[in-house]
């Protein structure tokens, strides 16, 4: 064709330039006009360029204003134009070339690989060419379908001729520059301000506002790399490898370009956020939540929870709600998986197989992270959580399901909560306690009682002795707690307490009966006295009088000199068997100065260690030998009887063991086997091997925590400071008593000195802490100026300190 013959070109203006073939420079042009899309005509109206018709209307002195733009690229526009005619006209002669108005029957081409089919605006030829499709192939449904389409095996399908082939290429042709020029201008990364790393690493993504499509993405991703990332991390997110993504199977164009709008749509989310993230966020739903620990009015907890619930539940299907509702017991009776299979006609495990599903995305739609929930409950465990979160407590029929509900909200062990509202509280622990002391008693010294001796947490001392109360155990009253229910040794226990020098048992048992320390009021026509014989808190101080055992101090007397004294008694006068009374009267002079029921209480609980069996039935104190017995002693005995039993025991477990059946016998033996460390205290009340106390303990671990403490200076450390330390540190729930057991075994490795529970990396100048207490403390001082004395000696627990000012008073007293 000649150069000069004009050429009319607008029946070619709806022409897509991307179908045009261009050479070198003119391509170059093209792209560069495609790139500085939305620069402004003369008339002020947004110029785009996408079709042969944009190109004709582009007047060359407004390009050569656009940035960028040089003399060469507006000399090529005007050659390009010039050429236009001739390169349209040749592209119309090539074969299956098709105009795009042949195929759409608008210019609407916002179309992607996810657009279904019924929307493509298709010109009737292109109308039958689906229903083709349809009528002998299956699922194809989307723009991606007919994409994917294999040209040469749709041929092979029957009624499929030539026409209907070249359609079908014609059309994938077409389709694709639409479809992927939309994904590549979608493809673009923002360029916006956002938070630093270290922010974006505590944040996630709230599922709750992403669409189903950018959670299946995201699920994808998290299986692709087995798990090993937190996929709902924002920081993992924004720093996913696309171009390594791309590469692999199953990760395509359209999902790495899907990928990146979820990128920028956090982006633009990130940008605006205040600077206070957490609070903002948590308080207004929005994309994001936030694993910073952070302290909420419980008011506000109630309220978003009910809030985040309600929405997700919005977004099941109905049998999931149900399952969900059943299940929860919210604002629904609650149904086993039976009950719930039964209705549905599902078996147990596909009821439980949806349970799990629905639970999980529950927690993916919480506002409050379940780490940051935990953290605020735990800090409130020792209040009434119904009474904290009344609302949301409303919506459940029992507090046993609101509780399990809020393990599942705070993503905790089953019963973490309920364990702790519901603490079970041995009945010993606290009698224990009434046995030693007046009552009432401040119900701050039986929690750090509990604290310190037994490894309950704070929480759970408080809600043990709720419960001790609700079971009728103690009475709290104002002025502390007093006991009721005691059995009646533990009751003629707790009423010597208050009297040093003894009661007659006439005036014990009235009152016992007074103050209804026992469930059943004692006979006071009958003597009952020989029934406190086996009691570990008392002991027979005259004839027909008992006096506690806090007031005898053992202490003071040489058992083994005492006991051989006897012993050379029975030699002298070649018997088996004498009346401790006549011995006590023809040997005094002749040995140390001792009361006569003191030498009888001494010989009935630590003579048999000696070979000495005491007989105290019917007013007559007998003590024999035995010449048969073996060289086996009550230590080995009880040594034996640790490393038998498959669980820790307690002291009455001990003794039961022992001939003597004593209690008092047993914890004389037991104190000496824990300072040869053979025998570990595990609470207040429960003995054990060292083998058993520690087969179960990250050793290496507890240790380390011990280790830092005692290097961060050279003060005195007692041993409920490692309690306090490690159980926080380790989230484990032991006794000071079981962390001091530990340091005792490897004392000589560590150089380190002790005395009772204190340690130390230099000489101990105190047998104790009451010893401690009557070196440095001021009976004219309050109590809590005395505090301050001995914890500048010593690094001891508030528990332990405030306990030890109240045993240094108590021993003052009296």
């Amino acid at each position: 064709m000649c150069e000069n013959t004009e050429i009319d070109t607008s029946e070619y203006h709806q022409l897509p330039l991307a179908n045009l073939k261009l050479s070198g420079n003119y391509e170059k042009l093209i792209k560069r006009i495609i790139g500085i899309n939305g620069f402004n005509n003369l008339l002020g109206e947004r110029f785009i360029a996408e079709t042969v018709g944009d190109i004709v209307s582009l007047e060359p002195h407004k390009f050569s204003k656009c940035q960028g733009i040089g003399k060469l690229y507006v000399e090529t526009l005007i050659e390009f134009k010039k050429e236009l005619p001739h390169i349209l006209n040749k592209l119309k002669q090539e074969p299956n070339f098709v105009f795009k108005e042949d195929i759409f029957t608008s210019t609407v081409d916002d179309y992607d690989f996810e657009t279904p089919i019924y929307r493509l605006d298709l010109s009737p030829k292109y109308q039958k060419l689906i229903k083709k499709i349809s009528s002998v192939m299956c699922n194809v449904e989307t723009v991606q379908d007919i994409i994917n389409i294999d040209a040469d095996s749709f041929s092979k399908l029957p009624t499929i001729g030539k026409s209907y082939i070249n359609s079908l290429i014609t059309l994938q042709k077409d389709l694709l520059p639409l479809v992927s020029t939309q994904l590549d201008s979608d493809n673009k990364e923002i360029d916006v301000e956002i938070p630093s790393q270290s922010i974006l690493s505590k944040l996630y993504v709230n599922y709750g506002y992403l669409s189903e499509k950018e959670i299946k993405q995201l699920k994808k991703i998290e299986k692709f790399y087995d798990g090993n990332i937190d996929i709902r991390n924002v920081n993992t997110i924004l720093t996913i490898d696309k171009i390594e993504l791309v590469k692999q199977a199953g990760f395509g164009k359209l999902f790495t370009n899907a990928l990146n709008d979820l990128q920028n749509k956090i982006k633009n989310e990130l940008s605006v956020l205040p600077k206070n993230i957490t609070d903002h966020i948590i308080k207004q739903r929005c994309l994001f939540i936030c694993s910073d620990i952070t302290f909420l009015e419980f008011n506000e907890i109630d309220n978003i929870l009910i809030e985040d619930i309600e929405g997700y539940l919005w977004t099941l299907d109905e049998m999931k709600m149900d399952i969900a509702l059943s299940r929860w017991g919210f604002n629904k009776e609650h149904e086993i998986l039976e009950e719930f299979g039964s209705r549905y006609n599902l078996t147990r495990q596909r009821v439980q197989q949806l349970e799990k599903s629905i639970n999980k995305n529950l927690l993916l739609n919480f506002r409050i992270q379940p780490k940051v929930l935990w953290a605020n409950i735990r800090e409130k465990m020792t209040e009434d959580l119904t009474a904290l979160l009344p609302n949301l407590a409303k919506c459940f029929e029992t507090d046993k399901l609101f509780y399990a509900f809020m393990e599942l909200c705070c993503q905790v062990e089953s019963g973490s909560i309920s364990r702790i509202i519901y603490t079970k509280i041995n009945n010993k622990a606290i009698n224990s306690l009434f046995c030693n002391n007046t009552s009432p008693i401040a119900q701050e010294i039986i929690i750090n009682e509990l604290m310190s001796n037994y490894g309950y947490s704070k929480a759970s001392s408080i809600n043990g002795i709720k419960n001790l109360e609700k079971d009728g155990r103690i009475e709290i009253t104002e002025q502390g707690i007093y006991p009721k229910n005691l059995s009646k040794a533990e009751a003629v226990a707790h009423a010597l307490v208050s009297h040093p020098e003894g009661l007659p048992w006439k005036d014990i048992v009235r009152i016992v009966n007074k103050k209804a320390y026992t469930s059943t009021p004692f006979d006071e026509t009958k003597h009952i006295g020989s029934g406190f014989s086996d009691s570990e808190y008392i002991y027979l101080c005259a004839k027909g009088t008992y006096r506690s055992l806090l007031f005898l101090d053992i202490g003071q007397f040489n058992i083994p000199v005492i006991m051989q004294h006897l012993l050379d008694h029975f030699k002298l006068h070649q018997s088996n068997t004498v009346h401790l009374h006549d011995y006590y009267y023809q040997s005094k002079g002749n040995r140390s100065e001792i009361d006569y029921f003191t030498l009888r209480h001494l010989v009935r609980e630590y003579g048999e260690e000696y070979g000495l069996y005491f007989s105290g039935k019917s007013n007559t104190d007998n003590v024999s030998l035995d010449q048969d017995v073996k060289s086996v002693t009550q230590a080995n005995v009880i040594i034996k009887v640790l490393n038998e039993s498959k669980v820790a025991m307690t002291m009455q477990e001990i003794a039961e063991r022992l001939r003597s059946k004593s209690t008092a016998h047993g914890r004389y033996y037991i104190q000496n086997l824990i300072e040869e460390g053979k025998v570990v205290r595990v609470d207040q009340m429960v003995y054990t091997t060292p083998e058993k106390a520690f087969s179960n303990m990250d050793i290496k671990s507890v240790m380390r925590i011990i280790l830092d403490i005692m290097n961060i200076s050279n003060i005195i450390v007692e041993a409920d400071v490692f309690r306090e330390y490690v159980n926080i540190e380790l989230n484990l729930s032991y006794s000071k008593y079981i962390y001091a057991g530990l340091v005792k075994t490897q004392i000589n490795e560590l150089a380190w000195y002790r005395n009772g529970n204190l340690f130390s990396k230099s000489p101990i100048p105190y047998k104790s802490l009451i010893d401690m207490c009557k070196q440095l403390c001021d009976p004219e001082l309050p109590n809590n100026q005395n505090t301050k004395i001995i914890q500048k000696s010593a690094w001891l627990t508030d528990a332990v300190a405030t306990e030890a000012i109240h045993q240094w008073r108590w021993q003052i007293s009296h």
